[in-house]
């Protein structure tokens, strides 16, 4: 059950990697207690951290259910060339909830609040993980003059889960979808172990495996492992996660909420820098057998392939070594292409 929690959207991996040895990191202080709470939304806030100084300024947009401390082995890096900019979206890390879906478009929107109320310098360079690459690619669409530039890391895209699934044997076609709706169903579990007030100090095996983050993909430390669980313990984060994660999830063949928005408009990069990076380990996901897995791989690095041709500036590379979260595995392929996406928007 525990790998319920943390399924991969999109990539559905599991990513148990080494820390960044040897890269300079932000003391865990700054991702263990609230930042700078922006307000974005009458009263409603977003935590924000920056670091750095220079132009332009980097904004760092995680994947789905992680705050910004999946950021934790890149940022410093990057701050020691420009100013970078990390942020826990809606009831994620220190953040407020919000009334409404957590689907692209919604967090789109709070990400142009964000950067309009926080006086984040535009245009600027925009990186999205996971989910937060779908995010981009949306707000690259609906505020293309506020981006200089920008990096995926093994992004979702629009319809990657019947392109995944396509690539599975006859019979086994909605495999991936079920585990992730197992996904879902566990997170449902444990938010209402949180509503009744049972994960502050959990008793029951159920209970603790809802606030254990010792198997974190982000490979947290004691003290931010301790600070996930507290706020593991909280209903609004399970909520935020399970909105995630349902707003890319579909029980049919009709699109899922985000890829019908991201359909729903029309975008290019045109000669902006893109860097789109694809991790090197096959991981497959749930329910992919292994002779499936080479086409499953495939057809996700297709995906990505196809994103770096929306600019004409556009590059797609393979990071060697590394998982889904390849902040996490490899971080120096993400602050290098942090740093090649500057280094071009300065040139211009």
């Amino acid at each position: 059950m525990r790998t319920m929690r943390i399924l991969a959207p999109a990539a559905l991996a599991i990513a148990f990697a080494s820390p960044g040895a040897g890269e300079t990191l932000v003391p865990d202080s700054v991702y263990s207690a609230p930042q700078q709470l922006v307000a974005v939304d009458g009263a409603r806030r977003l935590n924000l951290y920056c670091v750095g100084s220079g132009e332009p300024d980097v904004v760092l947009e995680a994947g789905s259910g992680n705050g910004m401390v999946t950021w934790r082995f890149v940022q410093a890096e990057i701050a020691s060339f420009t100013r970078v900019c990390a942020y826990d979206r809606a009831a994620l890390g220190f953040s407020d909830a919000a009334q409404r879906p957590s689907d692209v478009a919604n967090m789109a929107d709070d990400l142009s609040r964000l950067v309009a109320a926080a006086g984040v310098a535009k245009p600027f360079v925009l990186v999205g993980h996971s989910l937060g690459g779908a995010t981009a690619v949306l707000y690259a669409a609906t505020h293309p003059d506020d981006l200089a530039g920008v990096v995926l890391v093994e992004p979702a895209f629009a319809g990657d889960l019947h392109a995944l699934q396509a690539e599975l044997p006859v019979g086994k076609r909605t495999a991936i979808a079920e585990a992730m709706e197992r996904s879902l169903s566990y997170k449902r579990s444990c938010l209402a172990l949180a509503e009744a007030g049972k994960l502050a100090q959990p008793a029951s095996e159920a209970e603790r495996d809802c606030v254990d983050e010792s198997y974190d993909p982000n490979r947290l430390d004691a003290l931010l492992r301790e600070a996930g669980s507290r706020l593991l313990a909280l209903p609004k984060v399970w909520q935020a996660m399970i909105s995630e994660m349902a707003s890319f999830v579909t029980e049919s063949d009709a699109p899922d909420a985000d890829t019908a928005e991201l359909d729903a408009v029309t975008f290019s990069f045109g000669d902006k820098p893109l860097i789109v990076l694809s991790r090197g380990v096959e991981e497959g996901g749930p329910g992919v057998p292994p002779d499936a897995l080479p086409r499953v791989e495939a057809a996700w690095r297709a995906g990505h392939a196809a994103l770096a041709t929306r600019s004409t500036r556009g590059e797609h590379v393979v990071v060697p070594g590394s998982r889904h979260y390849v902040q996490i595995d490899e971080p120096r392929a993400v602050i290098d292409a942090v740093r090649k996406a500057v280094t071009a928007v300065r040139g211009q």
